[in-house]
């Protein structure tokens, strides 16, 4: 039975409406309707496509016996997820949208694999990857400053500054 795709994943969120707001103003998610599961909770899609769902970390029954246990803690189970990675386009724009709303973030280039990489923090420091494939960066404006920094990776692996041009 091969995998076709990521369906979406659940975040347990401290603060519900915090977090849907991230998603919404800084990532451009839309809402999407969410059937009434008897605890809250929001959907939240990116393409068309349903891919990030949010449950309050509040205790609620319905809750654990919906998700067939109480939410993980730590480096086990659940909690061991690092990170969650969307393909996205037009950095620029993007930057621009993750910068308005005092998000920190940080860039990496990987001229090899034509991908450049924006990272950020949700409210629940869950971190999210944003790939971009084959789009031109223009290095002047993705140099580190304040809170943000970037890197390019080389394939020796060695780490040197500034953002360079994809082709």
């Amino acid at each position: 039975m091969p995998l076709t795709s990521l369906n979406h994943y659940l975040i347990v969120s401290r603060n519900l409406e915090r977090s849907r707001d991230f998603y919404r103003k800084v990532l451009g998610m839309k809402l999407a309707p969410r059937p009434d599961f008897g605890f809250p909770g929001y959907w939240l899609k990116a393409g068309g496509n349903i891919c990030v769902h949010l449950a309050s970390k509040r205790p609620n029954e319905i809750r654990d016996i919906y998700l067939l246990k109480k939410h993980a803690r730590g480096e086990n189970g659940s909690g061991s997820v690092d990170h969650i990675a969307f393909v996205a386009r037009n950095p620029d724009e993007v930057r621009k949208r993750i910068a308005r709303h005092g998000v920190k973030m940080h860039f990496r280039s990987l001229p090899e694999d034509r991908v450049f990489q924006i990272f950020l923090k949700d409210p629940d420091d869950v971190t999210i990857e944003l790939n971009f494939y084959g789009e031109k960066v223009d290095a002047r404006k993705w140099r580190g400053g304040g809170a943000a920094s970037s890197v390019v990776i080389t394939p020796s692996g060695k780490k040197r500054p500034n953002v360079t041009y994809l082709r």
